[in-house]
């Protein structure tokens, strides 16, 4: 019974890490679609979660959403070519 308690507080804590990154990823999508420059989208995810971490740990936060989401962008709309021939006169 005891273990089962001690477990609860990190899934709670677990959870409340999810939705929040969750939501971090939906607005960042949101901001691109509109047209917000990157530059920006990174110091709106920096304040937004300045009182929770470390300066250094909300840049690097901020960083790992917005590749997270430009990565799953470029995927979605441009799919990977993974049969692509290097081309002939390429230069070394």
């Amino acid at each position: 019974m005891l273990r089962t308690a001690r477990r609860a507080r990190p899934l709670r804590n677990e959870s409340a890490s999810h939705r929040r990154l969750i939501a971090d990823a939906a607005s960042v999508r949101q901001w691109l679609a509109e047209g917000v420059s990157i530059a920006d989208v990174l110091t709106m995810l920096e304040v937004r979660r300045r009182s929770e971490f470390s300066v250094h740990d909300c840049r690097i936060y901020a960083v790992e959403i917005l590749l997270a989401v430009t990565t799953e962008i470029r995927t979605t709309t441009q799919p990977r070519i993974t049969h692509r021939k290097e081309p002939q006169n390429a230069v070394a």
